[in-house]
């Protein structure tokens, strides 16, 4: 078996900060327009470098698969960069940390983590599932065992206390007597400044978060160890094999009182108890999984194809309108071979799903559109719906992919108003806006963009919390400060093909 520790050193100090830097400043949730490749390659050459002081950030919404918004968040790059430095300068401290907590693991606790990544530049992908890599515990862990718990952190990044990455690298004591002048008194620190100087809360987005997280998660991975618990942990989702109800409740005991040692606390609402073998593998993946899919001659067509999504439907249903369970249904069926029929209705029920579920959103591209060959025509009245819902529910990020769509595959949304996305009160819709009329070269629409983005420049907390917005939509000779010298450096935070 593959140590977690290992993963950790395969990861050299320059990978770990161009990984997190170059590839893990934007989270995957956003529509794919944004990178940092040449802000990382400018921070390699540059003898500049950035004050360390706080900084607000760029906070959005996006839809979770129980139809609730979650607060995430694009740091500003000098922060951000910052922090990344940081982590790199001492890696070998925090690898050391990994090894002292996790290998005395005879399986990897831990399945969601940075690692390298065959064939990407990135060094987290939420859902990687390798088991040739990473090993499957579960059936060994089932082996005696009558019950299974669920749990997960309630908010567990916005609740991190950041002091508390202090008390896991050295103990609450050691952290507590020395506040200041050390390697983890310097994470700490710049965890702050990425978000305005506030001790709650780690950022949602950025991969370092991930790491930085996990830092702390080992340690509570190695208490319950040491009492003996065999579970297995994604992020902060924990599932716990038991032999008995009483056992399973010592346990929610034992991890409430570890989380409580770092200021963490049980989601008490998705708590649950469950026998196995039914609760082994969740009921609605097990009823998917055995739903024949293909006919005698190999391809599903359009009757499998529509009771399978009823099935996903109703399942959803039956599982407090679960959308991960759709998103699964998509992912599975993007995989077969489809007839001309079922094709037809895989990308009209994904458009209509789409619409009723937010959270889909993000899949629709690179599971429906693009392998699928879907028409302009039917990806542009999807947009105009989405686009027309999404303002008026305020749904900024339904909003924002209407018209990513619509500069991805270069047609004019019907009801856009530019006055109506400067009434928004989003940083993001205000950049989608600014890009979708540079795209069509409309002075008047621009003018009124560059005449926002200046008045919003007036007070640093603005420029902050709107900096991506501000930053693409003037030229350097409206900024200043680091913003002015990156800017003058000719780097961009989107993609070239977006850059109008």
């Amino acid at each position: 078996m593959k140590k977690y520790s290992s993963f950790m050193d395969e990861i050299s100090s320059d990978e770990l900060y161009k990984g997190l830097l170059a590839y893990g400043m934007f989270s995957e949730k956003l529509p794919p327009i944004f990178t940092s490749e040449s802000f990382y390659k400018y921070c390699l050459t540059s003898t500049e470098t950035f004050g360390k002081k706080s900084y607000d950030y760029v906070s959005f919404d996006s839809m979770r698969n129980i139809n609730i918004p979650r607060q995430m968040g694009i740091p500003t790059p000098m922060a951000y960069h910052n922090l990344c430095a940081c982590l790199k300068l001492y890696w070998e401290n925090i690898r050391k940390h990994f090894h002292i907590y996790t290998d005395h693991q005879t399986y990897k606790v831990s399945r969601s983590h940075i690692r390298k990544i065959k064939n990407s530049n990135s060094l987290f992908k939420m859902n990687y599932k390798k088991w040739q890599i990473d090993a499957s515990p579960q059936d060994a862990l089932l082996l005696g065992n009558r019950y299974v718990v669920h749990a997960d952190i309630s908010t567990c990044f916005p609740s991190i206390y950041t002091h508390s990455l202090c008390w896991a690298f050295v103990g609450k004591d050691e952290a507590k007597k020395n506040r200041q002048g050390n390697w983890y008194n310097e994470i700490d620190k710049l965890c702050r400044y990425l978000r305005y100087g506030e001790t709650h809360g780690l950022m949602i987005g950025p991969y370092a978060s991930n790491l930085l997280s996990e830092c702390i998660l080992v340690v509570i991975d190695k208490m319950l160890w040491d009492k003996g618990w065999k579970y297995i942990r994604t992020i902060d989702d924990y599932i716990c094999y038991v032999p008995s109800e009483g056992n399973a409740k010592k346990f929610i005991v034992d991890l409430k009182n570890e989380l409580q040692k770092f200021d963490l606390f049980i989601n008490f609402k998705k708590l649950s108890i469950e026998p196995l073998p039914i609760g082994a593998v969740d009921r609605w993946v097990r009823k998917l999984n055995s739903f024949n899919l293909l006919t005698s001659y190999g391809k599903v067509d359009y009757t499998i194809a529509r009771s399978y999504f009823d099935l996903a439907i109703e399942l959803m249903e039956q599982n407090n309108n679960n959308t991960a369970i759709l998103n699964y249904a998509i992912k599975v069926l993007e995989k077969q071979k489809l007839t001309d029929n079922a094709k037809k209705y895989y990308i009209n029920e994904c458009m209509h799903l789409s619409i009723i579920y937010p959270y889909l959103l993000p899949l629709l591209d690179s599971r429906v559109f693009t392998p699928y060959k879907a028409s302009k025509e039917q990806i542009k009245e999807f947009a105009d719906i989405v686009y027309n819902e999404s303002c008026s529910c305020f749904n900024y990020e339904g909003v924002c992919y209407a018209i990513y769509y619509s500069l991805k595959y270069d047609f004019c949304l019907e009801k856009i108003s530019y006055t109506k996305i400067l009434e928004m009160n989003s940083c993001l819709t205000r950049l989608f806006g600014m890009l979708y009329y540079k795209r069509l070269k409309d002075k008047e629409a621009i003018k009124a963009f560059k005449d926002d983005a200046k008045q919003l420049l007036k007070t640093d907390m603005d420029m902050d919390r709107y900096w991506i917005y501000i930053y693409e939509t003037l030229s350097y000779g409206n900024l200043k400060d680091d913003w002015k010298k990156i800017k003058k450096a000719g780097i961009s935070f989107l993609k070239t093909e977006f850059q109008y």
